[in-house]
């Protein structure tokens, strides 16, 4: 009988103690690689959102703040625009030196009026221009195509009672409802979108904008630059760079990147002190058994190849059932619960749950198997 045949049969033999360990490191795989599925989904999808939606400016007028101040106390600010944008500055922004990242310039016209005595923002856009800033807009309807075309967000849908094809009454004209926005779970839900044209008219503001909205083609686009040049062009106006998406979606991922680097510390550190006792309690168990094997001729590197080889067996079981579990834990939970794309298995967190759980099984036992391999034969048959 060779050290091997020693090794599996006192696994067999006990088999309760096999079992806690390769449950125990079955968890702690498990754990690990649904979380680092998870984070990784959250990135890819974040990475994607950037890709799609690029990153978004805002192109407004100038203002002058004056402070009222009542009693040397200063009450509000006042802010008086200097001048107005119009869709000329639109074409201006569109001729920048690095029009090249610009995915969409798109300027809007801001106003509220009474609707069937409901107090709404109406939004003038150039609706081409506006759905290709927008690609995660959700149309229950049609796009709009004419001039009298109006589009509603979801709140204002509810509130009006209007549907797709209803008739709807903005200062005495009449538009036609060819599409009502999916929940946005933003201000869109509230608004009431028409031709930028056609609210010019209705406000008697034609041709003026209140501001515009630039979109690149991506996230890594030098926005710095993009703002300076437009800037340049147009220096009437103020540029400012819309982070709030970005930065949101990023403190997220690094979040998260953070709970997934100290959970998995804290894992490997809980699995393999675990591995650790239960291997320390083995020697002290089997100190007549390792007396007997050096009695009779076995070398201290074959004692500790005795427990290692334990050790990597119930690593092997345990990492195989770890990464299954933690794979359809992680498939389980990423959309219903985190609402991010499913991720597919893949081989690579598969491996490298077994590396881990080769060594929270096989590190913590170097130790005692070394500590069993120095015991002196005379010494430990006496414990017989």
């Amino acid at each position: 009988m060779n050290f091997r045949d020693i090794a599996f049969s006192n696994l067999i033999r006990r088999r309760g103690r096999t079992i806690f360990l390769i449950i125990s490191l079955s968890v702690s795989v498990a754990i690990m690689v649904a979380v680092i599925s998870v984070t990784n989904a959250m990135r890819v999808s974040v990475e994607s959102k950037l890709r799609e939606f690029g990153a978004n400016m805002v192109v407004m007028p100038k203002t002058m703040e004056m402070p009222v101040v009542y009693g040397g106390v200063s009450i509000v600010a006042l802010q008086a625009p200097i001048g107005e944008l119009t869709e000329e500055d639109a074409i201006l922004v569109a001729s920048i030196q690095r029009k090249d990242a610009l995915r969409g310039i798109s300027p809007k016209l801001i106003n509220a009026a009474q609707v069937d005595g409901k107090e709404f923002i109406l939004v003038g856009v150039r609706f081409r221009d506006e759905l290709k800033m927008k690609p995660w807009w959700r149309i229950q309807g049609d796009k709009p195509s004419l001039s009298r075309d109006v589009l509603l967000g979801s709140i204002a849908a509810r509130q009006l009672n209007k549907h797709t094809g209803d008739t709807l009454i903005l200062r005495e004209k009449e538009f036609r409802v060819v599409g009502v926005l999916e929940e946005q779970s933003s201000a869109d839900d509230q608004a009431i979108f028409a031709d930028l044209r056609e609210m010019g008219q209705l406000f008697n503001r034609p041709g003026r904008v209140s501001f515009i909205e630039v979109s690149t083609w991506c996230a890594a686009c030098p926005v710095e630059t993009i703002v300076e040049q437009i800037s340049a062009k147009l220096p009437n106006a103020k540029v400012f760079a819309v982070k709030q998406l970005v930065e949101a979606e990023l403190s997220q991922v690094r979040l998260a990147t953070q709970f997934t680097i100290a959970l998995t510390a804290i894992i490997l550190i809980a699995g393999s002190l675990i591995m650790l006792f239960a291997t320390m309690a083995s020697v002290r168990e089997r100190t007549p058994e390792v007396g007997i094997l050096r009695a009779i001729g076995f070398r201290q590197r074959q004692i500790i190849r005795l427990f290692l080889l334990e050790g990597i067996v119930i690593s092997l079981i345990g990492g195989f059932i770890g990464a299954i579990v933690g794979s359809i834990a992680a498939a389980l939970l990423s959309g219903p619960l985190i609402g991010v794309e499913v991720p597919s298995f893949d081989p690579r967190f598969a491996v490298m749950a077994i590396i881990l759980a080769i060594m929270m099984g096989t590190l913590p036992v170097v130790y005692p198997a070394r500590k069993a391999s120095q015991l002196d034969p005379t010494m430990a048959l006496r414990a017989i």
